[in-house]
Order: C-alpha cells, then structure tokens, then sequence
C-alpha cells in the first residue's frame, strides 16, 4: 500500500497537533514535518519532499497564498488549503483553487466542538482523491517543446492542411490563415524518385532567399544544403510511402522550423504531398529558457537538485571517488529578517558566485538545495585535498560582504559524506552530508565537520527527541520540580525556583540541556514555556492555600519567550486565572538576552509595571551587561554555580563572586548564590555579605507534593 507524505505548515501549534492527529487516524498518510509560515514550508517542502502539503492562510512572514503561488512555480505538490474564517465560496478559497490548490476546507468545519467522524473520513478522502488527480500545475503549463507548443502547431498545421485537402473553396481563409502563422504551403510530388516542387506560397524563407519563382519545378536538393535536404527526405520517403501524416523540425541557420506533411490520394493511390510549415525558433527560445529553469535556481543560476541527483548518479555508475560537501549559512535568516529579503536575496547570489569562484576547476560542482543551503560536489584524490577544498570555501565565505551600506559577515557550517566510504546510494549520501553539517552548526558553526557513526548517533538521538517531545506536552509527560532559595541569617525559605524535567515512557528521564535547545529550535519552547509559568503560579497558589509562607516562584525564560511580544498579555491573564499576586511570580532571565539593551530595557520595564520580580540568572557566564546593569530594574542577580562551586579552596573564583556580591551591594540588587554544596563555600559566601543561597546544602529539587515538609523543615 502506497504511503503518503504529508508537511503540515500552519502558525498554530495546536492546530498542527490536530491535524497531525486527523491524519494519523490513517496508516495511508505519514506526517513527515510541520512549519509555521510560507517562507518555512517552502524550505520544507525543499528538505522533506512530501507528497502532499496541508497550507493554513492565515500566516505571519509569508501568508498562505503567496506561499501556494510559490509552491506552484518553484516546487509542485499537491496542496489542501485550510482557513479559520474563510468560507469556501469566499475570493480567497476562490483565488487558492486558481493558484492550483487541489481543495479546501474550513477548520471550524473540520474540527467541531463535538468531534465528528464523518467529516474527519471526508477529509481524509478528498486527500486521497487530491494525490490521484493529474497536476495541471504552473510548470507543466510550461511544459517542454513537443508536450505542448510544438503540439499545437501540429494540431493546426493538420487543421489546415485537411482544409486544403476537403475545402479547397476557402482558399482565402487558409492563405490568411498561413500568413497569421508565418507559415509556408508548399506541394510536391514525386517523379522519377526526385520530390519536385509544384506550390510554393508565403513569405516564410523570403529572409534566406528563397522565392516562389526560384522553387517552383525545382527538386529539394536544389534549393536546400545537402544535410538539410537529407534530413528532410527521410520524412517524404515515409510521408509517401506509409500515406501517413507527418511531422518534423529543421534547424536552418539559426532558425527553427516546423513542418506537417499530408499525403493526398485519389483512388486510394498518393499523387501529391501537401506541405506546411512555421517558424517555431520563439517557441523554442521559451523551451530552453523553460528548460534551464527546470534544471537550474533562478535567483543564483546554479543547478538544482534535479542535476545534482543526476550527477551523482553518474559518478557512481563511473566509480569516481567523490565527496558530497553540504553548506549551510549560520546567520543568513537573522540578516534576512533584518536586512530585508532583498538583501538577502542579494547575499544568496555573492555566496553562489564565491563558490562557484572558489576553485575554477572541472573537480567541483555547486548546487544550490534549499534557502541558504548549496552542495559541492567534489571529485578528490586524498582527504587531505578535500580538506584544502573545504578550508578555501570557509575562507571564501567568511569574507565580508558588502551590499548598499552594511557590511555583512556570514560563516559557513559544512558536513561531508564520501563515496564509497560513507555510502554507495545519491540520497543516503545528500543525508548522511546534511547529517554533518547539522552537527557542525550545533557545535557552533563556522566549521567543517566529516561524517561519522558517532555523529549519526547523535543526530538520531536527537531526531528521536523531536519526534517524542512534540507530543510531551499533550501527553502530560512534564513535570516541575521546586529547588528552595533561602536567606541564611534568617534561615527561612524567600523562594523557589522551579526547574522543568520531562519523563518519557519511551525515552526515560530527559535532561533539560537535552530537550530545552531542541524546543527553542522547533518553537515547541512557546507552549512549554507556557505551562511552565502555569504550572508554577497555580502550584504558589495553592501552597499559599494550604496556609504555608508567602514565597515567590522563580520561572526561567527562554529567548523566545522574552522576544515574544505576547508574553506579558500571556503572564497577565494566568496570574488573573490562577489568582497569584504578580510579586510572587519572578522571572528569571540570562545575561545573553540583553544584548539589544533598548529592546530588554522596555521589556524588563513591562515586567516591573505589571509588579512582577526579575532575577538576572547564571550572571558571569555570558555577554557584559555591566554598563547596563545599573538601568535594568532587577531584584536578584544569581550567581552561576560555576564559580561558586568550591570557592572555598578556589581563589579566583572566590575573587570573582566578591566582586560581583559587592558590585550588586553597591547597585541595591540582592544575590542569590547557586550550587552551595558544603559548609566551607557556605561560611566564604556569608563572609562575602551575600545572604540568599541555593544549593543542595539546602535541598535538592522536589516535587511539590514534598514542598509541605521543607517548609516544616525550616520551621523546626
């Protein structure tokens, strides 16, 4: 049984979980990917190749029509359209069909309050029905030569030609009809094994010479060059002797032409041939241009991966050895988001043209696969050549470049796969390279990284992770753990930081370091970050109901979710939900994310307005913000555990943790020191005047239910 791959391109989370869902009530369809706007899946749709596409119209970057318009030019799928609030006879659904959309559907209809099967097996079907039917899509418009210009002609030219033959009484219409289509009627036949010419009308060779009065009477060897009356002759040998239409081209210099021949018979026996021909060089002019579109990138003129899976094929059939050399640009989608596509268009052309300068040799070939993506395909004796290859492509791309007023630095991430040592299959070997390149950006970017077993683990754990943790949070797999802050001069609890773990059934218990990078990448980090801050003010509340001490609840944020201009209207409405008072939520924040100071400042200041509490997390580790520090309205600033870990036998460290606890004395910020293990670092830090500490001194992270007892802890 034939199964279907299916991209799922949609901004909501929940919607592609339910619409995930709906197709895997079908062992036909495989959900093989999701993206959040046009411009993502159009890149998916490059990297996955699904065989059917499901396309929201409500999106933000690039909404679902333009995107549709662009699947059809660039990358022909089928494609189902989805809308919240148009209605299918709307001039949106209308404007979708035209584009090419092979159906629609409301979701409102789709995914009722009450579920309803029958809908669901309708929408199911249509799906199907979609696969089956034959594209009428935007390239095959533009099909190749004969399958529809050269097509047409020919259905004309017999067209006419059965006019000349039947209704000979309508000769003005046919010679108006041969000059609209620059087209030549010419009649032959055949004497003593010679064609001689007997009709000769229209002006089409009058631009090489050749007149009615010099043709007429005249065999085909005398008017034409010999290797063009050859080529021709063949076709009135057939035409003669089979009494069959038919039909070729001639190349002349530098034209193109199109010929039909119809055998006319009288008593079953041919006496003449009836000729017509046009001038089809334009036609033929759209088909190469049509037919280096379907081989090459129109934005850098550089194969595509059509020609690239063909030239691996060949090198394979050849046994050359080769290596497949994947490039991906680390911050090309930052410039482009921030320069404009325009730039980023232009970025796109100097990188292809710099590879394609990078070595001008027979032994390396450039493809451009994906958004910022290209492969070279190098033929190589030794890895040590290949290493001088690759190091003269980093250094080529790390050059700066300069469009308009901005000087713009790009660094390349590159994975290699080698035939035959890594593989012997074009696919494999394209994967195995994309494969590499992903761990080179993981590792930081601006590096060359060889497959390998090892990275192949790698890669599939964390595949493996996405995969799980996508349907983590609807399964309930999450959970918080509460480590305790406490003043030591008092010795009381002041707070909690609360601390997400996830507990697979599959995967077992799954490090945040693990799976945290993986959600910031997929924007899986926008609904857990969510239920994080959920879960922590409705636990608060309910200590504070069970009549315990009114403590914060710290809550750390990613990037994402600072940068994310919902989140105090998000934060807002749980704190009304679950009833907290906004000053025992604290958010925790990083050094890093306070790089672009006038964007942090504003939104820090948000936070502060609403009552919230801030604290600067994992301090020292990241970028300076001591020039800033003094604006940013932060209650705590916690000291990474990296330095406060054996301080007490540590002088540097010890060093740096007094100048910080001084630093945030003389600003008015309190400090919480984290990783407090033993006594000695204990009894260093109150010297250091810093009263607030966390560590497992005091208490390792638990689960809430054994909140209650630390509290009676510290009470005793």
């Amino acid at each position: 049984m034939r199964t279907f791959r299916v991209l799922i391109v949609d901004d909501s989370i929940v919607m592609r979980n339910m619409i995930a869902k709906l197709f895997d009530q079908d062992p036909q369809f495989t959900v093989v990917g999701f993206a959040v706007n046009g411009a993502d899946a159009l890149d998916k749709i490059v990297e996955l190749q699904p065989d059917l596409v499901t396309l929201d119209i409500e999106m933000p970057e690039m909404d679902g029509l333009t995107a549709l318009n662009q699947i059809m030019t660039f990358h022909p799928v089928p494609v189902i359209m989805l809308s919240s609030y148009t209605e299918e006879g709307s001039n949106a659904a209308m404007k979708a069909l035209e584009y090419g959309a092979m159906d629609f559907f409301q979701k409102e209809t789709l995914f009722q309050k009450t579920r309803n099967a029958l809908t669901e097996e309708e929408f199911l079907l249509r799906c199907k029905t979609a696969m089956r039917k034959k594209l009428f899509l935007r390239n095959e418009t533009n099909m190749l030569g004969k399958e529809l210009s050269v097509k047409s002609h020919i259905e004309m030219l017999t067209f006419l030609l059965k006019m000349e033959e039947d209704l000979l009484q309508f000769q003005d219409e046919l010679h108006q009809k041969i000059r609209q289509q620059n087209g030549l009627l010419k009649k032959f036949r055949k004497e003593q094994d010679e064609f001689i010419y007997t009709t000769w009308q229209g002006s089409l060779f009058d631009r090489l010479g050749i007149k009615e009065a010099q043709a007429i009477g005249k065999d085909i060897h005398t008017i034409f060059p010999k290797y063009m009356a050859d080529h021709m002759l063949q076709y009135y040998e057939w035409a003669w002797s089979m009494g069959a239409v038919v039909d070729f081209e001639t190349e002349w210099h530098g034209y193109y032409f199109l010929t039909v021949l119809r055998p006319i018979k009288n008593n079953g026996v041919i006496r003449e041939i009836i000729s017509l021909t046009v001038d089809i060089t334009e036609s033929r002019s759209m088909e190469e241009r049509i037919r280096y579109l379907i081989h090459h990138d129109p934005l850098t003129g550089l194969p595509n991966r059509q020609v690239l899976t063909k030239w691996i094929e060949d090198a394979i059939v050849q046994k050359e050895r080769f290596a497949v050399v994947f490039v991906n640009l680390d911050q090309f989608k930052l410039a482009n988001e921030s320069l404009g596509h325009e730039v980023g268009d232009r970025i796109l052309q100097v990188i292809a043209r710099r590879l394609k300068n990078s070595f001008l040799t027979h032994n390396l070939h450039v493809f451009r696969v994906g958004s910022d993506e290209f492969i070279g395909l190098v033929k190589h004796k030794s890895k040590d050549e290949l290493d001088v290859y690759t190091q003269n492509i980093v250094q080529s791309i790390n050059q700066p470049i300069r469009i308009q007023e901005h000087e713009i630095y790009i660094s390349p991430s590159i994975g290699i796969s080698q035939f035959p040592e890594d593989d012997q299959d074009p696919e494999t070997l394209v994967r195995f390279a994309d494969i590499a390149m992903d761990y080179a950006k993981e590792l930081g970017g601006n590096q060359v990284q060889y497959f390998s077993p090892h990275i192949y683990a790698k890669i599939e754990r964390r595949m493996t992770l996405e995969k799980h943790l996508r349907k983590a949070l609807e399964k309930n797999e999450f959970i918080l753990m509460y480590q305790p802050q406490v003043n030591v001069i008092e010795n009381k609890i002041v707070g909690f930081e609360s601390l997400i773990r996830w507990d697979s059934p599959q995967l077992g218990r799954v490090s945040p370091l693990e799976f945290i990078p993986i959600a910031e990448e997929t924007g899986l980090i926008y609904p857990i970050g969510k239920w994080v801050i959920e879960e922590a003010c409705a636990q608060n509340k309910h200590w504070q109901r069970l009549g315990l001490p009114k403590v914060s609840i710290a809550v750390n944020l990613s990037s994402k979710q600072f940068y994310d201009r919902s989140l105090c209207e998000q934060i807002s409405n749980i704190l009304q939900d679950t009833g907290l008072e906004p000053q025992y939520l604290e958010l925790e924040i990083t050094e890093s994310m306070t790089m672009d100071v006038q964007v942090a400042l504003a939104t820090l200041n948000s936070f502060k307005n609403m009552g919230l509490q801030i604290a600067m997390d994992d301090f020292g580790t990241g970028y300076s913000s001591l020039s800033y520090l003094k604006e940013f309205p932060i209650h705590h600033l916690k000291i990474d555990q990296s330095f406060v870990k054996d301080i007490s036998v540590n002088p540097t460290h010890a060093a740096i943790v007094n100048t910080i606890i001084t630093l945030a004395r003389n600003l008015k910020i309190n400090v919480i020191a984290e990783g407090v293990e033993n006594e000695e670092d204990l009894r260093l830090l109150q010297d250091f005047h810093c009263d607030t500490v966390q560590g497992y001194l005091f208490g390792r992270p638990v689960e809430a239910s054994e909140v209650p007892e630390i509290f009676g802890g510290f009470g005793r």
